[in-house]
């Protein structure tokens, strides 16, 4: 078997200022400036899929995001060569730069909400008997998870900067991601430790601070 060609793999992108090389974790990585836009990469061969690669990338994101005012993380497996790279930073670059302006100075937060009406896609496929039947469902779902996000926003809104919504992640009924300046999150743990008593039957989870995952453009 032939070994994996090197590449550029990519962790995160940033604002310029970032040395050329330096060391996180153990990594040596390089800042590749894109015009205004600082690419956090490791020359290499593609990672293993493995939790203990999936747990190294996200320790290496927050401590960059410990260290700088704001970082956009890249998914795991973001494996591409400079030319690619280069291209898709400038393709993207106004996307990027009013992700590092909205980002900026913020972390993540999230609220999963798991409970009794919970179905995970399989669980409903096996258990309906026609497409149109499976697609009710799904809408049904639907209509409870945007119920729970308006009783999550209404609590939470005050403390927020940006909202994303998921529904069905990890088989849970709902996951709202928060977007919240640094200077607020002590008042958005304050309100969140609440959550729990508007969600009668349900499990509510709020987890963080986090780098801002999803908030970063998807560009890989």
């Amino acid at each position: 078997m032939q070994p994996r060609s090197e590449g550029i793999y990519v962790y995160a992108l940033a604002e310029p200022g970032l040395p050329r090389h330096f060391t996180v974790l153990g990594r040596r990585l390089h800042a590749l400036l894109i015009d205004d836009v600082a690419a956090v990469i490791e020359r290499r061969q593609p990672p293993e899929f493995t939790t203990d690669a999936v747990r190294q990338q996200h320790a290496i994101i927050t401590r960059l995001s410990s260290r700088l005012p704001v970082v956009l993380p890249a998914r795991f497996g973001s494996f591409t060569d400079e030319r690619s790279l280069r291209t898709l930073v400038s393709h993207h670059r106004r996307e990027t730069l009013a992700a590092f302006e909205q980002a900026r100075g913020c972390a993540q937060m999230t609220v999963r909400i798991f409970g009794p009406s919970v179905e995970s896609a399989d669980q409903a496929r096996a258990s309906v008997r026609t497409g149109t039947e499976f697609l009710e469902r799904a809408r049904a779902r639907m209509k409870h998870a945007r119920r729970e996000a308006g009783i999550v926003r209404a609590a939470m809104s005050e403390c927020v900067k940006a909202e994303r919504v998921a529904t069905g992640e990890r088989n849970g009924l709902l996951t709202v991601f928060h977007l919240v300046p640094l200077e607020w999150l002590e008042a958005y743990r304050q309100r969140a430790s609440g959550l729990q008593s508007l969600l009668p039957g349900h499990v509510v989870s709020v987890t963080g601070p986090w780098p801002v995952f999803a908030f970063a453009p998807e560009l890989f």
